[in-house]
């Protein structure tokens, strides 16, 4: 019996750096560019929307970055120091998320406890571009491309959403009559 109980107090122990970090989602995420806007002198002009679904898979590493692999690249985004309060983006007049916004999907935590991941990277077609990645509740992840070419300012905001099996999956329910699924 002791042998027992100190194999299981081993598996925990060992197990427990494995659960670290891990409150929030890990796997395949379908992407979607939800909105964006670019702005030059002052005027922003709303991107046309993007219906192009894009697979990535999210993974952490011991550091707690966050590695998204998309299209063929592999990308790393580093923890920000003081989470969202880290970050100071204008989204006025658009349909963007704002702070308060992320911060209501995140059960009104402090700015500073809500974890955020950036890094600075080449991107074809738009140069160095800042990606910028935040919960988007409990079970999903929104992020930024803010690149600024020329004289304008570019903004894409998107989505990560997990994938939990085919979009073409039938609905089931329970039969109020019989208690049996349908």
């Amino acid at each position: 019996m002791p042998r027992l109980f100190a194999a299981i107090l081993a598996v925990i122990f060992f197990a427990a750096p494995l659960q670290a970090g891990s409150d929030h989602p890990v796997g395949e995420f379908r992407v979607i560019n939800s909105s964006g806007f670019v702005e030059r002198d002052g005027v922003r002009q709303d991107l046309e929307t993007d219906r192009t679904v894009a697979i990535a898979n999210i993974s952490r590493d011991t550091d707690d970055n966050v590695i998204v692999a998309i299209n063929g690249s592999t990308i790393r985004l580093h923890t920000l120091k003081n989470g969202l309060d880290a970050l100071e983006w204008n989204a006025r007049g658009t349909a963007m998320l704002h702070k308060a916004d992320i911060q209501a999907l995140m059960n009104d935590r402090a700015p500073a406890d809500i974890p955020a991941w950036g890094s600075e990277l080449d991107w074809p077609g738009l140069g160095p571009v800042q990606m910028v990645l935040l919960p988007f509740g409990f079970s999903a992840y929104t992020g930024f491309l803010i690149s600024h070419p020329g004289d304008k300012t570019v903004v894409r905001e998107m989505e990560f959403r997990q994938i939990f099996g085919p979009a073409d999956r039938p609905q089931f329910s329970v039969n109020s009559h019989t208690g049996e699924f349908e």
